[in-house]
């Protein structure tokens, strides 16, 4: 009986969603049509992709290139080249990566940043590695590892390449730049964000923005956060704020209430990305962009998100930060008509203006 009931409950759900049906008499598709539709679109992504990716490499090594200075010594040396296989990138695109990229299953250069040493010195998308520093290089992991041991020290790299089956030898003197890579993740959220060591850009953020100087304040200040340390203090006053909470309160009731690492976390947050507007901006000019429009992108964040421009959580409202950076670009600008070097200010540095001169005894 029970089995009667689910067939029967069964046949009047599948009529009454027949009867919620569409009702137009829709052609009959072409299924191999269908097919190289989807290979065209495909392959509109990946030179979609691609594009962003070039963009981002020109403005990300212009900013890592002009900043060496400030960068201390976080610094690594780079080709500013990318290689892959095919099976670095999801199965539906290996075809459209053969298509676009002449990627298949030997490493094959398919990026190459401009400014950087590899594009000046001949080589192109399409070539395929065969040894690097004089030793082969059969898949991915051993180019990386030859790749790796022939940078360190940042002396010219011999490279043997194959183009259109004629085999090429070339040496490539590496540049160095701040040590910070730059990824592009596919997604379309408008974000960009750093780890201390590397910096992410979403590709919803490269459509945002409407210009590279516009792209350059925004890895600029990915850089600062970096560079300035923030991620590692944050992750410090996580630490402490667990050891002075959530500690003593698991000892003493047996639950970690998580509250302490949390508020240690967010401690200072909003004057940490304030410093990163501040310095990001510092980093933009010096890489030669113009920043007296950079402001106006946080007009824009604020249409995208309302509820930031007079109230801030973790980041400063978005009405702070247009008059932050429209003050830092006041200060970066009068610094370029009195001809001073474009240095962020630091407090100890005013600090060490501010101090009494002591007088000098005659020797």
């Amino acid at each position: 009986m029970p089995k009667k009931c689910a067939v029967l409950a069964c046949c009047l759900c599948a009529m009454l969603l027949s009867a919620c049906a569409p009702q137009a008499n829709l052609p009959v598709l072409d299924t191999s049509r269908v097919g190289e539709e989807a290979k065209k679109q495909q392959e509109l992504a990946v030179r979609d992709y691609m594009s962003k990716l070039d963009r981002m490499d020109r403005v990300g090594w212009a900013l890592r290139s002009a900043n060496l200075e400030l960068c201390g010594d976080v610094v690594s040396y780079r080709l500013g080249m990318s290689y892959a296989v095919a099976g670095d990138f999801p199965k539906e695109y290996r075809e459209a990566l053969q298509g676009v990229l002449k990627v298949g299953d030997r490493v094959t250069v398919y990026q190459l940043a401009a400014g950087g040493p590899a594009l000046a010195a001949g080589i192109q998308k399409g070539d395929v590695l065969l040894a690097v520093g004089g030793k082969p290089v059969a898949n991915k992991k051993e180019t990386k590892a030859a790749m790796d041991s022939a940078l360190a020290k940042g002396t010219p790299v011999q490279l043997t390449l194959e183009r259109a089956g004629e085999r090429r030898e070339m040496t490539v003197t590496p540049a160095k730049l701040c040590g910070y890579d730059i990824a592009l993740k596919q997604n379309t959220m408008i974000n960009a964000f750093a780890d201390g060591k590397n910096i992410t850009i979403y590709t919803g953020m490269m459509k945002f923005v409407q210009s590279d100087d516009e792209l350059a304040a925004i890895l600029g200040h990915e850089l600062a956060h970096n560079n300035q340390g923030h991620i590692k203090a944050k992750q410090g006053n996580a630490l402490l704020g667990a050891l002075l909470l959530d500690l003593p309160v698991a000892i003493l009731t047996g639950v970690n209430p998580n509250v302490g690492g949390r508020i240690g976390a967010n401690a200072y947050s909003q004057e940490f990305e304030a410093e990163a507007d501040y310095v990001g901006l510092y980093f933009t000019a010096r890489a030669g962009y113009d920043i007296s429009n950079v402001p106006d992108l946080w007009r824009r964040m604020a249409v995208e998100n309302p509820g930031a421009i007079t109230m801030g959580s973790t980041h400063p409202s978005t009405s702070a930060r247009f008059v932050g950076l429209e003050a830092a670009a006041a200060e970066i600008e009068n610094k370029r008509k009195a001809g001073q070097a474009l240095i962020p200010e630091t407090k100890s540095a005013q600090v060490a203006k501010s101090a009494p001169k002591v007088a000098e005894t005659p020797q």
